[in-house]
């Protein structure tokens, strides 16, 4: 699977269906080069044009439940 497919794809909170947004970016460990986590942008605001480090989090690759078609579930947090 491409990044690209990742980045199409919804991040859902498996718990609660709450949508936590896309990938931006990954975060790769520098000993192995695996990914460690994904950025993930929150949903914006209106008026909201900025991209600020407020406004992201980050999912461990451990919290990822399923890889669906659409969407990716992660652990609740």
């Amino acid at each position: 699977m491409r990044f690209s497919d990742i980045q199409r794809k919804e991040i859902i909170e498996a718990g609660n269906g709450r949508f936590l947004g896309f990938v931006l970016d990954a975060v790769l460990s520098e000993e192995t080069g695996l990914i460690e986590a994904f950025v993930v942008s929150e949903p914006k605001r209106f008026f909201q044009f900025s991209q600020s480090d407020n406004d992201t989090m980050k999912i461990r690759i451990e919290d990822i439940l399923v890889v669906g078609k659409d969407v990716i579930l992660v652990k609740a947090r």
